[in-house]
């Protein structure tokens, strides 16, 4: 477990209480690769996933706000910001696909994932889900193992706002009745997720336990601008665990 910032429980006004806990959802608690190969948009589509993936996180506010409802436009207009020459068959086949992609990895969830979150809410934690995601990719939440140790979930494609603006995390900690300094954020640093936690006072968390196997280069490139840097879920649970008991480091 990497510390990267020299937070101390001695300084300012001491330690405080640890009453909730924030995931984000995608590359933190599931992992669209545990999803059977040759199902993905990216691949459906001829695309490179990376580039794909950059375009979908960085670069079309669209999808992740829900402002396009059409689940077939949504997909065509960041398919052609691509790749214009895609045919509307293929558009259509991707966007046909993704509910049923994101449900079964909603339902796949990880043994060690809900192992740890069970063990959060042993500690008597809130906790709250907040997501950079479009209607497509939710549809299944209810059904999934994920969905009852969450007080709240917040989607970006129903709030009508996302990751990094403040509002978001604002909104979960009143939800979770909390401040945001009594919340711990634990993300794998997408959508520049920990700047805008920590810009309402909330310590962070970089967990690469699904990331780095994934996607090692893109876990490299993630900035270490973190409070912590975890490698795995066990170690996620120790480190909540002893925070938990602890308390957290308090902010300037």
């Amino acid at each position: 477990m990497k510390n990267p910032k020299q937070s101390s429980f001695s300084t300012g006004t001491g330690p405080v209480r640890l009453e909730a806990i924030l995931f984000d959802l995608f590359h933190t608690l599931i992992d669209l690769r545990d999803v059977p190969a040759g199902t993905s948009t990216p691949e459906l589509l001829g695309l490179d996933p990376v580039t794909w993936s950059r375009k979908v996180v960085e670069d079309s506010p669209h999808h992740a706000l829900g402002t396009e409802a059409d689940p077939i436009e949504s997909v065509r207009m960041i398919a052609h910001a691509l790749d214009p020459s895609i045919p509307m068959e293929k558009i259509i086949a991707a966007a046909e696909a993704r509910p049923r992609r994101f449900r079964a990895a909603l339902l796949g969830v990880r043994g060690e994932v809900l192992a740890m979150l069970q063990c959060i809410k042993g500690l008597g934690l809130k906790m709250a889900l907040v997501s950079n995601a479009g209607i497509d990719e939710v549809t299944s939440w209810e059904e999934s193992p994920l969905a009852p140790f969450f007080d709240a979930a917040l989607f970006s494609c129903h709030e009508k706002v996302m990751k990094p603006d403040p509002e978001i995390y604002h909104r979960a900690a009143e939800l979770l009745d909390t401040r945001p300094e009594n919340c711990l954020f634990v993300g794998d640093g997408g959508s520049r997720e920990h700047e805008g936690a920590a810009a309402v006072g909330m310590p962070t968390v970089l967990l690469l336990a699904l990331l780095r196997p994934s996607y090692p280069a893109v876990a490299e490139r993630r900035a270490r601008n973190t409070t912590w840097v975890v490698e795995s879920f066990p170690e996620l649970t120790t480190l909540i665990e002893r925070l938990h008991l602890d308390g957290l480091p308090s902010t300037p």
